[in-house]
């Protein structure tokens, strides 16, 4: 591996015009390919959709855990319409188990005083896409409204369902096939999310499988604590449970795996969720910070899907997924983030990560907790741009180990770990792809139940990092 020269540290702003193979770093050889491939701007119009042959084997099954039981019921319409606009490709199934409910006063799930912990203004601002009310708006905005306008019998429905995705074009009512309509089921429940991956698998099997995980989301999580809407996924309002991490790597592992297991969530792509999926998912693709109520343009995802039928391996459709993204918000002026990331290459990823977590803690404290504060960072996860944190730990440190160090971590994640990353707005031009565990506040003990806690040393390094010094000993002053 070639060193890696200071001025190529500074990621700078050219990361947001190029994704990260086309960056001067050692890269995987058929990223530049993918990602040319992923974010062609001029995409043609695809061929209507083939009659779908359940039982005949797929190239993809596009599996969607839409958990619209919370104030995202409306989106579960305007999302799967957008995945009508273009539909599934002939070798590809999109499946959708599609939860809403009817409208209920908004809660204020982030308990603290004076709104949420996602306290953004309406008008102008963003709605982030666990969409918390913030209770100066003085109720919701319509959009946000749980029950929504609906404008026939296609969209008028509460329950949970499954629908075989179909190509409609561009219309407000659902034209995909009704496969099962569910009643009342906990989208909150692992099992139903693991039951629903297993029964996809054997009515529309394939040769490879995305899971995309719909809702809210918030970061890593054990179990339940004293905030229990901090961390985890598809929170359902009305079991009031949701699906930890930990949780999310056993469904996913009941189910058989998947080669990409993807958040259409907010706050999901951290370093604790990536590699707890490790054995799982091979690849990731989230947000690092809040997705905007819209979350995922799905037109835009699957018109890059159809652009590239012909070759379509998990690193193509990843990309097809973050770049699609991009193009649907950047013409907005949203600042968003979005990445696809290598989950079977964390264990050596997290080796030389620990390596650099012990020279930062032979150093003064003071150089990480500066790097901490001036880090990026994501609303309501305590997490932090992992990239950028050891930039400036680079920028700062005298030890020419760290500095070595620093390079040699940078460079296995941009070799053997980013596939893509995305980025719109000034705000994120700093945000290369993961974010990790960072808090400016006292360490969360359930932080150590965490496979990344357990197999390495950043729950240690949180602990140094977090801790309060000692106060001097007192002594006599002298007459």
């Amino acid at each position: 591996m070639k060193k890696v020269e200071l001025s190529k540290l500074l990621l700078a702003s050219a990361f947001l015009a190029a994704p990260a193979a086309a960056l001067d770093f050692d890269s995987l050889p058929s990223v530049k390919e993918i990602v040319s491939q992923a974010k062609t701007a001029e995409v043609s119009a695809p061929a209507p959709s083939a009659r779908q042959d359940a039982k005949a084997v797929k190239e993809w099954t596009i599996m969607v855990f839409m958990n619209g039981k919370n104030n995202l019921s409306s989106y579960v319409i305007s999302d799967m319409n957008e995945m009508e606009v273009f539909g599934p490709t002939e070798n590809i199934n999109i499946i959708t188990q599609a939860a809403r409910m009817k409208y209920t006063p908004p809660s204020n799930p982030g308990g603290y005083p004076g709104g949420g912990y996602d306290d953004y203004p309406w008008g102008g601002g963003v709605v982030p896409h666990p969409g918390w009310p913030n209770p100066y708006w003085g109720g919701m905005p319509p959009m946000m409204m749980k029950g929504g306008d609906t404008k026939d019998a296609s969209t008028d429905w509460s329950g949970v369902r499954r629908y075989l995705v179909t190509k409609d074009g561009e219309n407000g009512s659902l034209s995909s096939t009704l496969l099962n309509d569910m009643g009342t089921v906990d989208m909150g429940d692992w099992k139903q999310l693991a039951e629903f991956g297993k029964w996809v698998k054997a009515n529309y099997p394939a040769k490879k499988y995305m899971l995309v995980g719909w809702n809210h989301g918030s970061g890593w999580e054990k179990g339940l604590d004293l905030f229990p809407v901090v961390k985890g996924i598809s929170y359902d309002d009305e079991s009031g449970n949701h699906i930890s991490t930990p949780q999310l790597a056993q469904a996913i592992r009941e189910m058989g795996g998947v080669d990409i297991y993807a958040s259409d969530a907010c706050l999901m792509q951290m370093a604790e969720v990536a590699y707890e999926l490790k054995d799982t998912a091979k690849l990731t693709v989230g947000s690092e910070e809040n997705e905007p109520g819209d979350g995922w343009g799905y037109h835009e995802f699957l018109a890059r899907v159809h652009s590239n039928q012909t070759n379509l391996t998990p690193d193509v459709m990843a990309a097809a997924a973050v770049q699609g993204y991009k193009a649907f918000y950047a013409p907005k002026g949203t600042a968003t983030t979005q990445s696809a990331i290598r989950t079977a290459n964390l264990v050596g990823f997290r080796a030389v990560l620990d390596r650099w977590v012990d020279l930062v803690m032979q150093e003064d404290k003071k150089l990480a907790t500066d790097a901490r504060a001036a880090a990026v960072g994501f609303g309501g996860a305590g997490s932090k741009d992992l990239t950028h944190f050891m930039e400036l730990v680079h920028a700062n440190t005298k030890s020419a180990a760290l500095k070595t160090q620093t390079v040699k971590v940078m460079n296995y994640f941009y070799d053997h770990v980013l596939v893509d990353n995305a980025t719109t707005g000034d705000k994120f031009k700093k945000a290369y792809g993961l974010g990790v565990y960072l808090p400016g506040w006292s360490f969360d003990a359930d932080y150590n139940e965490l496979s990344w806690a357990k197999d390495g040393r950043w729950d240690e390094f949180m602990q140094w990092l977090t801790a309060k010094d000692a106060a001097p000993a007192a002594t006599t002053a002298a007459r």
